[in-house]
């Protein structure tokens, strides 16, 4: 439902941070150093821009922890389908 909810043109303000992230293929320990260094949300707002999973050894980890910051933050996180 969230992801249906939100419109196909979303505009981001880059205010106070904007984090726009891609390829993370499944690679959960490069998806958290992302967010050690960068910020978690909401204080750092995201735009992954898709290959969430196929390659890395933790696909389904990679998956489930940007879901879960997707319902959690819904207004903070953004990911392209």
């Amino acid at each position: 439902e969230i992801l249906l909810s939100q419109p196909v043109l979303i505009e981001l303000n880059p205010k106070p941070s904007l984090v726009i992230a891609g390829d993370v293929h499944g690679q959960y320990s490069d998806l958290l150093r992302i967010f050690d260094r960068m910020g978690h949300p909401p204080q750092t707002n995201y735009l992954f821009m898709g290959d969430y999973v196929d390659r890395g050894k933790k696909s389904l980890e990679t998956i489930l922890l940007l879901l879960a910051y997707k319902i959690k933050y819904p207004e903070n996180f953004f990911l392209l389908r």
